[in-house]
């Protein structure tokens, strides 16, 4: 776990630089649009997995976390739009697994990858767009129930069991 962290701060607090593919400065709206089209994706790929769960409890807890996603997704929207730029329905690539409980680490998995991504633009932008920084530090905070949500379900669902 702390090995991890450490990983994700490194990465965070690299230098951006072209070796390391990050350009110096991000553009907010781009980070919005990209925050956008993430939440956006995550949200549907856990609403279809919600239409599998096994358990009624489960699928509308998935459902809850579907919804709340869309929410902080439709807020990003707004910003993009006041901000003039536009917010195209994104490409939706959504990830699977072979039953319930491997369906739901891959959700916890892009759920985690949403929050750093999350965090890191709006680290990058606090210098640039300090108001676009704390709006996406609001929006990830906004996401961390739903990792503590998803990893409960998780454990108590049952990694040997064959549904589909």
């Amino acid at each position: 776990m702390i090995v991890e962290l450490l990983k994700k701060m490194r990465v965070i607090f690299r230098p951006a630089s072209p070796e390391n593919g990050k350009p110096d400065l991000l553009d907010p709206v781009q980070a919005l649009r990209a925050g956008y089209h993430d939440l956006c994706r995550l949200a549907e790929q856990i609403q279809s997995h919600a239409e599998r769960a096994p358990y009624p409890h489960v699928a509308n807890r998935l459902r809850q976390i579907a919804s709340e996603k869309r929410i902080s997704a439709g807020s990003l929207r707004e910003k993009i739009l006041h901000l003039g730029g536009t917010a195209e329905e994104p490409k939706l690539d959504l990830k699977s697994g072979k039953n319930h409980w491997e369906r739901m680490v891959r959700d916890l998995e892009d759920q985690k990858a949403l929050e750093t991504d999350l965090s890191e633009r709006a680290f990058r932008l606090v210098e640039q767009a300090p108001e676009i920084s704390d709006f996406l530090r609001g929006v990830v905070a906004a996401q961390l129930p739903h990792k503590e949500a998803l990893l409960d379900l998780i454990a108590r669902a049952d990694p040997q069991a064959d549904q589909s």
